[in-house]
């Protein structure tokens, strides 16, 4: 898929419902197109929780209602997302001993799994396959003792705020 000023076909969106408005909103698209979330989520253990990374593949179907249009959107966008894994393998293979550029970098291929899920339909005659990466990622986790106060320093600030108080209620 080529995207270009005449022919967008890749989208940002903030969030899940955010794709389910993307829907209404690119009705005058070209079809298929690309969705992805800016947003990441997850869950796991705190040394290592397991981050999710979306994509879609949308496909437009004329006529919602007729079953054999949305196979083929469904196929059609099925296509779409294994051609995007292809590339991101690719690339990711080529580039593995260099910083990996580009809007997909943060989706590193070691150790991820992914789901694929077909959503839709969505609104405009819109289906979807959704490509959501699944990556362990370790958090690192480290303080910066700067950004608190010391025990010393905390004390301090009670006692300044309580001259405060003390100062107001006198007067």
């Amino acid at each position: 898929m080529k995207h270009t000023k005449e022919n967008k076909r890749f989208y940002l969106t903030d969030s899940q419902m955010g794709v389910v408005d993307m829907a209404k909103d690119i009705s005058n698209a070209f079809t298929p197109c690309v969705v992805m979330e800016s947003g990441v989520d997850g869950s796991g253990p705190i040394e290592c929780p397991v981050l999710n990374y979306p994509i879609y593949f949308f496909v437009r179907a004329e006529k919602m209602a007729d079953g054999g249009e949305a196979a083929v959107a469904y196929e059609t966008a099925m296509f779409h997302a294994r051609n995007f894994l292809s590339w991101l393998k690719k690339k990711h293979d080529e580039e593995i001993d260099n910083d990996i550029k580009g809007d997909f970098a943060r989706i590193n291929l070691d150790g991820a799994y992914i789901d694929i899920l077909s959503v839709g339909p969505l609104q405009n005659g819109w289906f979807a396959v959704m490509l959501q990466f699944q990556r362990d990622e370790p958090l690192n986790l480290c303080i910066d003792w700067n950004l608190y106060l010391t025990d010393e320093e905390l004390e301090a600030q009670r006692a300044q705020f309580a001259e405060e108080e003390d100062s107001d209620s006198s007067n």
